[in-house]
């Protein structure tokens, strides 16, 4: 009985870096035509809106669970889905995408970190080598063969907010394997996105405009372009990559889920070479390889739930 959740988990973590590999992709096109605040609060709003309609009976029936948690999960929300989200867009709309992906294939690692602080039994070997396997095949892509490069990577501020988003969400990931032990997914999703919205991201939206600036597209920018990229980037990636997310920490626990975050970029890679025309090269498919191979060695031998 315990392999069908475990296989839905897995499944619902793969289809999350498939998602949020996409959202990448889009937001790197939208950061033209669409400010960060707007991009932030509109990502988020409807894809909560939709979210809360669809989860009313569970919510009524998780309601005497969340209720005495109430404050940890806006807190929760807070960081890890409002200042997480201006982390991830901050960083992907301010640093080179090399950058980006490298500070952003860290978050196994906080997740390890994070959880030994807070608790977490201690990690063996079999969790060791399946994130060193997975952490050189994010390297080895990101790097394009060459890893020599990221030497000479430097700190900017883009740099930073990614660093942070990875934290953040790192220790959300921790935290919401401990509510989903007593709250369904979806009402925990539910809760949590709107603790985001309404303590980070409407109160900045808010400042942004009361300050003269556009509610949603630049000045000249395409409407039509900036609409369907907030509508995608809000309901797909954001509303069902989170909704899969959660449910998958469910099933596996912080540490194995952080892991499939290894995925993102390799989805991002593969939307890149179908959309714009690039070429497979060989660190392609040797990173892709030891991702596969670092995920199925935290599946067989990491930490369980």
């Amino acid at each position: 009985m315990r392999s069908r959740p475990n296989s839905l988990g897995t499944f619902a973590l793969i289809a999350t870096a498939a998602l949020w590999g996409s959202n990448h992709v889009v937001a790197r096109a939208a950061r033209e035509a669409v400010p960060l605040p707007a991009l932030v609060f509109w990502r988020w709003f409807p894809a909560a809106v939709v979210l809360t309609l669809v989860a009313l009976p569970s919510l009524r029936r998780a309601w005497p669970a969340i209720r005495p948690r109430l404050t940890e999960l806006i807190v929760g929300g807070a960081v890890g889905v409002g200042l997480f989200s201006y982390g991830l867009l901050g960083g992907a709309y301010q640093s080179l995408a090399i950058e980006v992906g490298f500070t952003n294939a860290t978050t196994p690692v906080w997740v390890l970190l994070i959880g030994r602080r807070m608790g977490e039994p201690p990690f063996g070997a079999g969790t060791k080598w399946g994130l060193a396997l997975a952490f050189a095949g994010t390297l080895l892509i990101i790097s394009k063969g060459q890893p020599q490069a990221l030497a000479g990577l430097h700190i900017n501020l883009g740099n930073l907010w990614s660093l942070l988003a990875s934290i953040a969400f790192a220790w959300f990931s921790i935290r919401a394997r401990d509510w989903s032990r007593s709250i369904e997914p979806l009402p925990l999703t539910v809760v949590t996105a709107w603790s985001g919205v309404l303590v980070v991201m409407l109160p900045a939206y808010l400042v942004w405009i009361a300050c003269g600036e556009p509610w949603l597209v630049w000045n000249d920018a395409d409407w039509g372009f900036a609409l369907a990229a907030t509508a995608y980037i809000g309901l797909v990636p954001t509303m069902l990559g989170n909704l899969f997310y959660v449910y998958g920490v469910s099933r596996l626990g912080p540490a194995r889920a952080a892991a499939f975050i290894y995925l993102t970029p390799l989805f991002s890679a593969a939307l890149s070479i179908g959309w714009l025309g690039e070429q497979l090269a060989w660190y392609h498919f040797a990173g892709i390889a030891a991702i596969f191979a670092g995920l199925f060695v935290l599946g067989k031998f990491g930490p369980k739930q």
